[in-house]
């Protein structure tokens, strides 16, 4: 028998597996897909939304920063579930989910 947690990872796996894309189907677009495809399985699941910080590497100065990022992500049993891209890709300025640190959290 499947645990709640590993259907849930099968439910982010195919959501991290689509597409990005910052206007139509972004890290909040694909939380609450999650959230949704969770619910109707009967998982108790949560979107999360933050205000953090991440290491980032600007092109127009070519260094590495700290700087304030809006990311959003699954949350079931306590344990997050980045669902905007595959596990350990990166994003714009070789940012990864993962690595965001939530200054600002709000669950929904």
């Amino acid at each position: 028998m499947e645990s709640i947690l590993q259907k849930a990872d099968k439910i982010a796996e195919s959501l991290r597996q689509e597409p990005y894309s910052l206007l139509t189907n972004d890290c909040i677009t694909k939380s609450v897909r999650f959230v949704r495809a969770c619910r109707k399985q009967g998982i108790k699941a949560f979107a999360v939304l933050t205000l953090g910080r991440s290491r980032a590497c600007l092109p127009f100065i070519r260094r590495w920063a700290t700087i304030p990022v809006i990311h959003c992500w699954g949350e079931v049993e306590g344990k997050r579930m980045e669902v905007s891209r595959p596990l350990g890709a990166q994003g714009m300025w070789k940012i990864v989910p993962r690595d965001i640190q939530p200054v600002i959290k709000i669950r929904f």
